[in-house]
């Protein structure tokens, strides 16, 4: 039996996957919480930075806060 395992790294905030985390991040997130757009697993997991498995305003401001610091 052979398995591949394949392993995604994933970078919290950067949910274009462009390695760098700004507003176009942001813009992707509030579309999530908006439903305009569907998550796709990577968005899924990227997009909810305090990891209480609810994309909501409070990924955003973390998701500001980040870009802020920098």
């Amino acid at each position: 039996i052979i398995f591949n395992i394949s392993e995604t790294q994933i970078l919290l905030g950067d949910l274009n996957q462009d390695t760098s985390i700004d507003i176009l991040d942001v813009i992707i997130t509030v579309n999530i919480i908006l439903e305009v757009i569907s998550p796709n697993g990577y968005e899924n997991i990227a997009s909810d930075l305090n990891t209480d498995d609810i994309i909501n305003i409070q990924d955003v401001i973390l998701l500001i806060n980040l870009i802020l610091d920098r």
